[in-house]
């Protein structure tokens, strides 16, 4: 058996500072858990124009995770895929003064390396790599980007590059007299602790979780993941980019 169901991340920057800053963590948390990332990206965030004064440069943060030098040579009996409490196994570097030997395959394996086909040691491996490790990705994500009224009746939800139009569009709606808020989610998987977003989206009157694409992916993923149904759905699936006119005319 190969390795089946695998923890990941998925990020989905909605401006270049996001970018950025979703990209550093992005390394961060890959070599952290040992698991892969993805930051997803579009053709309309790669082509746009922005102007910033500057990135937070100070923010951007780097930590060696794996076990170097003396540490690495203390370690007698190195096991690449060892049972740990938190799911992450000690990870060395190849020619970094110390002798262990690694074996990697792409086949279910024991705490050595070694293929196995034994179904107590292919549960173990599972609770390693899955079960131990979801929970504390999922206290890594970060809440939604909120920006907006404090307390909305109208709630637009998005992800990724559908941040500049869904922020337009909240600042016109509160000129005309609305009390609108935007979620944006740039942490997409798994989804981050909920206990305030989701009382955002059960207070207001109207939730509308806007789209560029035509089957309304994140508002499917997220009932699934929450249970929560929006009010509303806008996808626009012509080849052309979210524009406050467009989400204007259909909510």
């Amino acid at each position: 058996t190969a390795h089946g169901e695998f923890p990941r991340v998925v990020l989905a920057p909605g401006s270049p500072e996001q970018c950025v800053m979703l990209t550093n963590k992005a390394f961060e948390l890959t070599e952290k858990y040992q698991v892969p990332v993805f930051v997803l990206l579009d053709q309309y965030l790669g082509d746009s124009e922005w102007t910033y004064e500057g990135f937070k440069t100070e923010a951007i943060t780097y930590k060696d995770h794996r076990i170097r030098g003396k540490e690495a040579r203390k370690i007698k009996d190195y096991k690449r895929y060892a049972l740990t409490d938190s799911g992450v196994s000690p990870l060395l570097v190849p020619g970094d003064g110390h002798t262990h030997l690694v074996i990697a395959d792409s086949d279910e394996h024991d705490e050595d390396g070694h293929l196995i086909e034994d179904a107590p040691t292919r549960i173990s491996m599972v609770e390693k790599r899955l079960h131990k490790k979801l929970p504390a990705l999922k206290a890594e994500m970060s809440p939604p980007i909120r920006y907006g009224a404090d307390s909305a009746d109208t709630v637009l939800v998005g992800w990724g590059s559908t941040y500049g139009a869904l922020k337009e569009t909240v600042d016109k709606l509160n000129t005309m007299g609305e009390n609108a808020c935007m979620l944006l989610f740039n942490e997409i998987y798994p989804l981050p602790e909920g206990s305030s977003y989701m009382g955002t989206l059960g207070r207001a009157a109207k939730t509308v979780c806007v789209e560029s694409n035509a089957t309304g992916q994140f508002a499917t993923y997220f009932r699934g993941e929450t249970g929560f149904n929006f009010s509303q759905r806008i996808n626009r699936y012509d080849g052309r980019p979210l524009t406050v006119g467009y989400i204007m005319e259909r909510i």
